[in-house]
């Protein structure tokens, strides 16, 4: 149980590592926010608090799911493979959901272009910029799992000498 509760609690802690340069990216006067939009418009409004606020809240939402989820599992396999599975885990949710928003985007805002030719590079455009997304956060993702892995086994290993 102890080992169930020091994952969820690295877990969480790195998710908010991870998710820490979004809002500095997309509150500062980066073009972050401009490649946020091609995914999803939400609006003058919304789109700071969506891709600043909400999304950073729905990454530490997942890195915590994936660590209840993986914990039971901890001490009878590898480190790496945790690593990865702890990985795999968030990566593949987090492109999903950035489809998913892209998908629910067209439908909703549909797609705005002067000319017909436009559509099929603004639509590969916005997948680049999916991937993009989906690539930094994956590596972000892999790098703060073998810390949380390795925090996670360090602290059981000291609660079974004692």
């Amino acid at each position: 149980m102890k080992t169930k509760n020091s994952i969820q609690k690295h877990s969480i802690i790195a998710g908010f590592f991870v998710c820490l340069f979004f809002p500095l990216l997309i509150f500062s006067d980066s073009y972050f926010i401009f490649q946020c939009i091609q995914i999803c418009n939400f609006g003058m409004f919304w789109n700071p608090i969506f891709w600043g606020i909400l999304f950073p809240i729905f990454i530490v939402f997942l890195f915590w799911n994936t660590a209840i989820k993986i914990s039971p599992s901890l001490n009878q396999i590898h480190y790496l493979k945790a690593c990865s599975q702890f990985s795999f885990g968030v990566s593949s949710k987090i492109i999903i959901a950035l489809l998913a928003i892209y998908v629910i985007g067209l439908f909703v805002n549909g797609i705005s272009s002067v000319f017909n030719s436009q559509i099929p590079y603004q639509i590969l455009f916005s997948l680049l910029m999916i991937l993009f997304l989906s690539f930094i956060l994956m590596i972000l993702t892999f790098i703060s799992s073998l810390i949380i892995v390795k925090a996670s086994q360090n602290s059981q290993s000291l609660n079974q000498t004692k």
